[in-house]
């Protein structure tokens, strides 16, 4: 049975992985980026006056131990990824002599599009 983490002193503190994704594979790092288009206005000198922000969505990258049989992910699938649904980018499968087979994935979530259904 695994031992459940202590955390002496700030107990709003986040730790390890689990939640950001479950499938068939153990998330060893990942991260999540918000990021979009923008527009800057500028006056008669040349002076940005206003930006504008569109087209926003979350980037979503991770490495995971695969767990039995590498899932079988392509590009343009979408994945859950912490509660979100995103559409798979990139995958790479890795491996070697002496550690456990891996996959690194990149995902993007484009918040003006609607996924999951």
């Amino acid at each position: 049975m695994p031992n459940n983490p202590t955390i002496k002193g700030d107990n709003t503190v986040l730790f390890g992985s689990a939640g950001f994704y479950s499938g068939s594979g153990i998330l060893v790092s990942g991260n999540k980026k918000l990021s979009g288009d923008k527009l800057e206005v500028k006056d008669q000198t040349g002076y940005v006056v206003a930006t504008i922000y569109f087209n926003d969505k979350n980037e979503f990258s991770f490495e995971m131990i695969v767990k039995t049989a590498a899932p079988t992910l392509d590009r343009g699938d979408e994945i859950t990824l912490a509660s979100l649904v995103a559409l798979v980018d990139d995958v790479e499968e890795m491996w070697k002599q002496d550690d456990v087979r891996r996959l690194r994935v990149t995902a993007t979530r484009y918040l003006g599009m609607t996924l999951g259904s």
